[in-house]
């Protein structure tokens, strides 16, 4: 039934997701933070986010919910939970252990989902843009400070030049992508190493979710990542001048 509302991206009005939303809404009222939420009127829109990501939106008249398509094509209370986790952090309580259990099962089944459908196609596309150099030093580094299995892992630059991210990790098809700016020759090793080593670690340390919050860089991560031998000059020279303009030209 949910299944014909997949990946609309268009406000939608089927009956009984307004009657959850309505019902929902109801209850979160009678909580003492919740008198607010009486009389506004609401709406729900479904998107296909690449992040499975959802959001709640609130104004003096409105409710906005933003939900991730894929909640459509779920059992019936995956849609409750995302809609009691939003409202949850809109009155700022805390998360249930058995709603965040909920959710945390819901983004495990469809990221294996995700990585059964995509992650043969993109290393087809993508494999032969890997670069030695990058591969050479993932592997350097891997072997002075983790020594866990690459065998999967991939590694390339990327074929855009971003001002805002130098490196990221991708772990639907476990892939490490670099900042082509990055392969200037005016870029000492010694930084290029250290931003590989930062998306080596999210490697590392997978994403976990904690009272309704993704934690990217935890403690450990951090802690970590000073480990690098030459953390304390690779970010001087990330916030010299001369690498601000190299990113803006």
């Amino acid at each position: 039934m949910f299944s014909k509302f997949q990946n609309r991206t268009e406000k939608i009005e089927p009956t009984f997701v307004l009657d959850i939303l309505e019902k929902r809404i109801f209850e979160f009222c009678k909580l003492p933070n919740g008198k607010f939420l009486k009389g506004k009127k609401f709406e729900i829109k479904f998107y296909p986010y690449s992040n499975l990501g959802s959001s709640i939106r609130v104004s003096s008249e409105k409710l906005e919910f933003k939900i991730h398509s894929s909640y459509l094509s779920s059992e019936l209370e995956n849609l409750e939970a995302v809609i009691d986790l939003l409202l949850f952090k809109l009155l700022k309580y805390p998360i249930p252990d058995q709603l965040e259990e909920t959710i945390r099962k819901f983004y495990e089944n469809y990221t294996d989902q995700k990585i059964s459908s995509d992650r043969n196609r993109k290393r087809v596309q993508l494999s032969s843009s890997q670069n030695k150099k990058l591969r050479d030093i993932l592997e350097k580094l891997n072997d002075s400070y983790w020594k866990i299995d690459l065998s999967n892992l991939e590694i390339f630059w990327g074929k855009y030049r971003s001002t805002t991210r130098l490196g990221h990790y991708d772990p639907t098809h476990n892939m490490i992508v670099i900042n082509p700016i990055l392969s200037a020759q005016s870029v000492p090793d010694f930084v290029l190493e250290y931003i590989v080593f930062h998306e080596l670690l999210h490697v590392y340390f997978p994403v976990v979710r904690k009272k309704g919050r993704n934690i990217i860089h935890g403690k450990e991560f951090k802690e970590l990542e000073k480990k690098f031998l030459h953390y304390r000059q690779a970010n001087f020279w990330l916030k010299s001048k001369h690498f601000r303009k190299m990113i803006l030209h």
